[in-house]
């Protein structure tokens, strides 16, 4: 019989644990960093937070898995015992795995571990390696295609994880050194201690030994940025494979993109299940998918190795034409009639609006604007703010909101390099 995949979703922050984004009730699982995360960059938890995010996951009946795959040093071996013993005390499910220390120490203390992309597991033998040393889990290599995939999974007892929706790296399974070459050979920029400055994103020239750009078309663009990897056109193939996971990748982006992409994928799959995953449906989802969060869309190698169709040339980080742009922060809020007062400091707010309302600690919101009242008065807009010239405008929001909050309206922004 065919089984449903666990949907595994990223963790930034706490702002996506949100219950209005609801991605503990479309995840089956959830990943997040420390202090031994390969984004070390990312919104990562304090290992004192463990306890409280455990019972917050666990409470949503979802599993938690700690990312300790980094390289590791001699003498950080005393500290990742700390935060794995950590994490076991905390009822952390599992560890992510790249570096042997991390697995050995995982299971002298009885903690389940599952093997990273980053060990670029490619054949049957591998799988049977990490299988026997006791790992629960292995998430293959990014490099393989959907019938390699196929292949080992039929070969192996231990589940099988693969990506399905996120950043590609160019390098073999995220494991890159141009990162820390290009800086001085420097630990602070490794993309294998979670470091990356992300050359690969920037501008290139093709250049020839007597320093003549040479007749390539184009000969100048982001050569090595991948496009994201998006499956969900492809959901039943990948059941149809026997995967136990689907992992979208995503802990450096924003709360809004790791809701709509477990959303999207959640629904992929019931889709599937109920016999109603329809053409209609899936350009449906690649729509709401592209108004979040990517560098463009392609299906990485589980078809065929990309091409340079499937290389970002032009646009540097965000592909999306919907943008978050701050409008303001929210000056009071009267729980009595639920009115929230937002001081406008940059552009203007319209009925049909839809807002991001969140602060740097832990508040995360997001709400349709159904009505305006500008002195006193409902209006349909409110009129263009600027730094000198300052709106202010009530309107009800049925959510409790901190004071100074940033309020920030999702604008479609015209880009003439993106058409």
């Amino acid at each position: 019989m065919q089984r449903t995949p666990e949907l595994l979703a990223p963790l930034n922050d706490w702002k996506t644990l949100s219950p209005k984004l609801k991605v503990l009730d479309n995840a089956d699982s959830i990943y997040f960093g420390t202090n031994f995360s390969m984004r070390a960059r990312a919104g990562n938890f304090l290992l004192e937070e463990l306890p409280r995010l455990s019972k917050k996951v666990h409470d949503y009946g979802d599993k938690l898995y700690i990312c300790t795959n980094i390289v590791v040093y001699n003498d950080e071996l005393q500290k990742l015992n700390e935060t794995l013993e950590m994490a076991k005390r905390s009822g952390v499910d599992a560890a992510i795995c790249y570096d042997f220390a991390s697995m050995q120490i995982a299971k002298e203390m009885g903690l389940k571990f599952h093997i990273s992309t980053q060990m670029n597991i490619s054949n049957q033998f591998s799988a049977k390696y990490f299988e026997a040393m006791g790992a629960s889990r292995i998430n293959l290599s990014r490099e393989l295609n959907l019938d390699q995939i196929k292949e080992i999974v039929s070969e192996v007892e231990i589940p099988v994880e693969c990506f399905v929706h996120g950043a590609m790296c160019t390098a073999i399974s995220g494991r890159c050194y141009l990162s820390a070459e290009l800086m001085g050979f420097s630990q602070s920029y490794s993309a294998n201690r979670g470091k990356c400055a992300h050359q690969c994103r920037r501008i290139y020239s093709l250049v020839g030994e007597d320093g003549e750009l040479l007749d390539y078309e184009p000969f100048t663009g982001r050569f090595f940025s991948a496009k994201d990897l998006c499956m969900i056109e492809f959901i039943d193939l990948l059941i149809d494979s026997n995967l136990f996971a689907f992992k979208i990748e995503g802990r450096m982006r924003d709360p809004l993109y790791i809701s709509e992409t477990t959303q999207c994928y959640r629904e992929a799959i019931e889709s599937v299940k109920d016999g109603t995953y329809t053409n209609e449906k899936k350009t449906n989802w690649l729509k709401r998918l592209a108004r979040v969060y990517n560098r463009g869309f392609h299906t990485g190698f589980y078809f065929s190795p990309p091409d340079p169709k499937d290389i970002e040339l032009k646009v540097k980080g965000n592909a999306s034409h919907w943008k978050h742009i701050m409008v303001g922060t929210v000056s009071e809020y009267q729980i009595e009639n639920s009115i929230a007062t937002i001081e406008l400091t940059s552009g203007e707010l319209r009925i049909g609006d839809t807002i991001i309302i969140q602060n740097d600690e832990e508040f995360y919101t997001t709400t349709k604007i159904i009505k305006l009242i500008h002195e006193g008065i409902s209006v349909h807009n409110t009129g263009e703010a600027s730094s000198s010239t300052h709106i202010i405008v009530l309107m009800p929001i049925n959510e409790i909101l901190p004071k100074n909050a940033k309020v920030f309206k999702i604008q479609k922004v015209y880009d003439p390099v993106k058409h």
